[in-house]
């Protein structure tokens, strides 16, 4: 009770002083405080902020808040930064900010210059986000990014040579930086958008012939009918357990091609948990 306590009320703080102070983060997690987590998580959720994905912005953006304010992984108290941008635009209460201006910010020269450049979205993130190396000896830092969107990854559809040079970038560059990547396709996506998304993220052939490996990440599908926040908590505490099954801490981490089946089946554990 005493650790749920610290918990809330540090949350609170930091959340409201995130708020007022810099856009799109938010701050809480699992753990009581920094210096007790046993995982840092620093994660960017990028989303296409074109008209196409209103909803879908709107539904991630309701849930955000509550989710990171309210985490709970099983076995892990992880501590949790979480930034919420577009790609070139702003949308929404949560979506106010993105990467476009945060690397010019940073006297930096993006690539992405649409708000459908999901692809060139992540190398910016990859190159100039200013990823956390704070963690003590007893913790981890983890870092990943959740790419959202229903086009191609280079200005949006149609899917054509451009997308396949954007996905293969972003996925080489998330390999390089040791990031997870996660790539969430909405609902009604383009022809080839969704092969397009998990090779990016998981590997395999994107429908171009030309294989890509594995982030370490997943691939996952649909926002209607979803739960939101439970999706939101399952994909931060798979990245606080180091890829790992968060039930069987040390495990060896879940394959990426089981990447979205593990995320499933923890939801389900989690589900069945909390009926006893």
């Amino acid at each position: 009770m005493r650790k749920e306590l610290t918990k809330l009320l540090f949350s609170a703080c930091l959340l409201g002083g995130a708020s007022a102070s810099q856009a799109g983060l938010l701050i809480g997690g699992d753990a009581a405080n920094q210096a007790s987590a046993s995982a840092i998580v620093d994660i960017v959720f990028m989303i296409d902020t074109s008209a196409s994905m209103s909803d879908d912005i709107s539904a991630i953006g309701a849930a955000a808040n509550r989710v990171v304010a309210n985490l709970s992984c099983p076995d892990i108290d992880c501590y949790v930064r979480a930034r919420f941008m577009g790609i070139t635009g702003n949308s929404g209460s949560v979506f106010n900010e993105n990467v476009r201006s945060y690397v010019l910010g940073k006297s930096g020269t993006p690539t992405s210059d649409q708000s459908e450049d999901n692809g060139w979205g992540v190398v910016d993130l990859v190159n100039y986000f200013d990823w956390g190396t704070d963690a003590t000896a007893t913790q981890k830092n983890y870092h990943a990014i959740v790419t959202i969107g229903d086009e191609g990854t280079e200005n949006g559809s149609p899917v054509n040579a451009m997308d396949f040079v954007a996905a293969k970038a972003a996925n080489e560059a998330a390999i390089a930086a040791g990031i997870f990547l996660f790539s969430w396709v909405t609902d009604d996506p383009f022809a080839g958008v969704p092969a397009l998304f998990r090779a990016m993220a998981i590997g395999g052939d994107p429908g171009n012939g030309e294989l890509y490996g594995s982030t370490g990440g997943a691939y996952l599908e649909g926002l209607s009918g979803v739960d939101v926040e439970a999706r939101l908590e399952e994909i931060i505490c798979f990245v606080a357990g180091g890829g790992e099954d968060p039930e069987e801490p040390g495990s060896v981490p879940i394959p990426s091609s089981l990447a979205l089946v593990g995320l499933a089946l923890f939801g389900m554990r989690r589900s069945l948990r909390s009926r006893h």
